[in-house]
């Protein structure tokens, strides 16, 4: 941890002015590069402070015969490079107006938040809340849990399997209510968790041990959510029936036993899955299996506050007195993380020669010492737009592998979802009547990012989606369309080659990604969260720090230039936050 501290208000009242006059009016880039710039300079200033005027500590060097390296004491290491000392340790120098302007015209960083740290660590914190308080690591038996193991698929399928056979829908990502049968009435569904059987009777001649509830699929991860039964402590009444004294413990009112751990317990017939084709089992293997509790926050369980109770029907309705005075009133508790953020490094050079600085000033009057300059600053903000667009593809592409899967997959996009567009459903083969216009199949595009955009803030329970990039290509097609705003300013901080926004649809700002190929059909959509959210964060610890020197060979300037930062993935499950869509349109009606 860091141990520099600033007043933020003080920072950003004295740094507004500055990069106002650089063209930065947007709120949020004012703030942080505010405290950027103050963290920046504090950095800059230790360097102006130190012994010899920034050379940092110096050492007298012995000359070698060999150019570039120092006499060891030892002989062993004599012309080692990693040992001993080196001439004067000079430190480079950190160039603020270099930092902001490339903290101005770096377009990615409009796509995400940003945190700067004044060190080359940072340490975030994130509170998730979670179903009962209990600890897993020492056999804590919680009433309700998540299961996944590696046949979870098949878990999901046969589970699905036997909920349609006997007519039970199944409300996906809901979780804790008792599932409804045509007939209306409410149902409750079991696993046994030592044989894998389905059924909707549950506990046969009274006895609960090894039988769960099966509350539904985790919408984060698809894993089975499942309740346990927990003997009540019927304090107060030693008589009370089923209950015994308060103090001890049986079996039959428990689903595990009090000695062998849950993930041993868990066995739905183990050996091969291909073994076991009757309707209404399970079968898996004894590996890999994962056992945790269930996040409040994702997974909402409305039958938890009313104990499961059978007249609450699994929490559609309040408990009853006698409901409430035999049990104990479910916990939820905070599980907090910790997520540390090292910086990395990227840098470029330029060389010159001195005939290319004469001539060059001779032709052109250009001074080509300080267009350098500008095309390494270009470069490095290039390099970190691309980064940024990158880890917003990942966090899609992984949000996307969980996505629901199409109702109807032509077969042409892999592992079709519902937010994909294909357009050959436009061709009237036996999919659709045909007719279909450009316009009608460029409006479906936009549907299809519009429900994209409602899933992520439904899954990711933060809002909506605010920007989608995509290639020259797809944002053609939706330039096209009536009703799309074109973004009516020009940006007075984009670079050359750079991201850059071309409009809005609704409250998505869309931008195109010069380095898209023009048939890489996909678009990326995110939100730019607070950096406590979760989500895609940038860490700038310096932006800019440069190193210059005279050539011995050309005898001309040579200039280092590089930035440490960091792009990382923060919070809990931070890719619900983005959605990749796929776009298959072979035959060409969008362009």
């Amino acid at each position: 941890m860091s141990n520099i501290r600033i007043d933020k208000q003080k920072a950003l009242k004295k740094w507004s002015p500055v990069l106002e006059n650089m063209g930065i009016t947007n709120e949020d880039r004012l703030d942080w590069m505010s405290e950027y710039a103050e963290f920046h300079t504090i950095n800059e200033n230790a360097y102006v402070n130190a012994a010899n005027a920034g050379m940092g500590g110096v050492y007298s060097p012995q000359p070698s015969f060999l150019a570039g390296y120092n006499q060891q004491t030892s002989t062993s290491t004599q012309y080692n490079s990693t040992t001993g000392n080196f001439g004067s340790g000079d430190l480079g120098q950190n160039l603020l107006p270099v930092a902001m302007k490339i903290a101005a015209q770096t377009i990615g960083l409009d796509l995400v938040s940003v945190k700067p740290t004044p060190g080359p660590k940072l340490d975030l914190l994130y509170i998730d809340f979670q179903y009962d308080d209990v600890d897993m690591t020492n056999g804590g038996r919680p009433q309700v849990f998540k299961y996944s193991d590696v046949q979870l698929s098949t878990y999901q399928t046969a589970i699905r399997a036997f909920l349609g056979t006997s007519s039970v829908s199944l409300t996906e990502n809901v979780g804790g209510l008792n599932f409804q049968s045509t007939s209306s009435a409410y149902k409750k569904v079991y696993i046994n968790i030592n044989n894998g059987e389905i059924n909707l009777v549950g506990p046969a001649a009274g006895s609960k041990q090894n039988w769960v509830e099966f509350l539904g699929f985790s919408r984060i991860d698809g894993a089975l959510i499942l309740k346990a039964y927990r003997q009540a402590n019927a304090v107060g009444n030693y008589n009370a029936s089923p209950y015994p004294a308060p103090t001890a413990w049986t079996q039959i009112y428990n689903t595990f036993d009090d000695t062998t751990s849950m993930a041993d317990q868990i066995d739905f017939l183990p050996g091969s899955v291909s073994s076991f084709t009757a309707l209404g089992q399970l079968g898996t293997t004894t590996s890999n299996r994962e056992i945790s509790l269930v996040s409040a926050l994702e997974d909402q369980l409305p039958g938890y506050s009313t104990n499961f109770t059978d007249n609450s029907r699994g929490g559609q309705y309040p408990m009853s007195r006698a409901d409430d005075d035999l049990a104990y009133a479910g916990v939820i508790g905070p599980k907090v993380s910790t997520k540390s953020i090292a910086v990395g490094t990227i840098e470029v050079s330029s060389v010159l020669r001195r005939t290319e600085i004469e001539d060059i000033k001779a032709n052109t009057g250009m001074d080509i010492v300080q267009k350098m300059e500008s095309i390494l600053v270009n470069e490095l903000s290039q390099v970190i737009s691309k980064q940024i667009v990158g880890k917003i593809f990942e966090m899609g592409d992984l949000n996307r592998a969980s996505a629901p899967a199409a109702g109807l997959a032509l077969g042409n996009i892999p592992g079709q979802t519902v937010f994909d567009l294909d357009t050959a459903y436009a061709t009237g083969t036996g999919t659709s009547p045909g007719g279909e216009t450009t316009h009608a199949i460029q409006r479906k595009l936009i549907t299809k990012m519009v429900h994209a955009s409602n899933y992520i803030a439904t899954e990711g329970r933060v809002g909506p989606a605010q920007y989608a990039v995509t290639n020259g290509a797809l944002a053609a097609s939706l330039m096209d369309i009536a009703g799309y705003t074109i973004n009516p300013t020009k940006s007075k901080i984009n670079g050359s080659g750079q991201l850059y926004p071309v409009g809005q649809i609704g409250d998505i700002q869309v931008y195109v990604d010069p380095y898209m190929k023009y048939n890489d059909n996909r678009i990326v959509l995110g939100r730019k969260n607070n950096p406590d959210q979760p989500g895609i964060i940038f860490v700038p610890y310096l932006m800019a720090q440069s190193i210059s020197l005279i050539s011995e060979a050309t005898f001309a300037p040579r200039l280092l230039l590089r930035s440490r930062y960091a792009v990382a993935e923060v919070g809990w499950f931070p890719q619900k936050q983005y959605m990749t869509i796929q776009v298959k349109d072979n035959g060409g009606f969008l362009n």
